[in-house]
């Protein structure tokens, strides 16, 4: 049996994509709030959708790793 490692190691890749989701979340608000006619511009929707794809990512890894 090997030995176990802490939870924030174990977590880490987890937690730090889940960082760059919420940086991406935060990114696509401000866009999408600076000006209301490019709410829906392509730039606005990859980060929304890069955003979304990022937590999925971390959800997977957090999982994972518990």
């Amino acid at each position: 049996m090997g030995t176990r490692r802490p939870w924030l190691q174990r977590q880490a890749l987890g937690l730090w994509f889940l960082g760059i989701a919420a940086l991406g979340f935060m990114r696509w608000w401000q866009k999408a709030g600076s000006d209301a006619s490019a709410a829906h511009g392509p730039d606005v929707v990859l980060w929304l959708a890069g955003a979304i794809a990022m937590t999925a990512i971390a959800l997977v890894a957090l999982w994972r790793a518990r």
